[in-house]
């Protein structure tokens, strides 16, 4: 299913493999397009193949997935703010549910259709659990959502650790956003979702807006914006074709596991 690439076009190679994650297989209906673009850009950093069809084969996903590393998240030395305390296994379960059924009720009034999903897989010798819901929407009109993924991650046989994250892709008119100096996240159905995981409502976009826009107008053919926002790691990558985001917790280790184990 989703979007997990933030690089920029002048970045090394050792800082793209720290920002690739694996697609789990609750994933598997993110478009073959980001599938593409994830392989151009370990290749030529390059997002070229924004828009290809999200009918083919859905398998090729699992074959290009990059291995996730740990810089990917938010450390304890990083991040400030409620996310960056230490919660339990409980705790971080209440906390993603809580959030989820905000995630539905947007995703409902925005009319669009979300599978839900729960897995458990294998990545580098390690079990990973992922509960997640998700969309794709295959025809989007410019500036509007593409797809979406909020999901909580567990880690190991005994569940050891976890991750929240959101992530979503949006459809780009970045030629006539730059042409005309208009652009405003806060306008997308970005902002409901990122709102409704921050909580924090009517969150001024217009510094974002105007990088993206400055840096894609000077000829940057990406640009990557990074913030915390109260101990969450907010990831931006935009092109004149997309605009790709991501929202994550840090990745809390649980003392308690065992104990929480259902």
């Amino acid at each position: 299913m989703i979007i997990s690439i933030y690089i920029l076009s002048h970045i090394n190679k050792d800082k793209i493999k720290n920002m690739k994650e694996p697609i789990p297989e609750g994933e598997k209906l993110m478009s073959k397009k980001i599938v593409s673009i994830f392989m151009s850009l370990i290749v030529a950093a390059s997002l070229a193949g924004c828009g290809k069809s999200t009918d083919e084969n859905s398998s090729n996903a699992k074959t290009a997935n990059p291995t996730e590393s740990a810089n990917n998240t938010v450390t304890n030395e990083q991040a400030e703010g409620k996310w960056a305390q230490n919660y339990t296994l409980d705790e971080t379960k209440k906390l993603y549910e809580e959030k989820l059924s905000k995630m539905k009720e947007i995703t409902e009034e925005l009319g669009v259709k979300y599978s839900s999903d729960e897995v458990i897989k294998k990545e580098d010798d390690k079990t990973i659990t992922d509960k997640s819901i998700y969309f794709d929407n295959e025809n989007p009109e410019n500036n509007k959502i593409e797809s979406m993924y909020y999901g909580l991650k567990i880690y190991g046989e005994n569940l050891e650790e976890g991750v929240i994250s959101l992530k979503l892709t949006l459809k780009f008119d970045g030629e006539n956003a730059v042409k005309n100096n208009d652009l405003d996240l806060g306008k997308t159905s970005f902002a409901k979702y990122i709102a409704a995981f921050t909580g924090e409502a009517d969150r001024d976009y217009s510094d974002i807006n105007k990088e993206i826009l400055e840096k894609l107008a000077s000829g940057d053919t990406e640009v990557r914006i990074n913030n915390t926002i109260d101990g969450l790691n907010e990831e931006i990558l935009a092109s004149k074709d997309c605009i790709f985001y991501k929202l994550s917790t840090k990745k809390y280790k649980f003392a308690d596991a065992e104990m929480s184990m259902e």
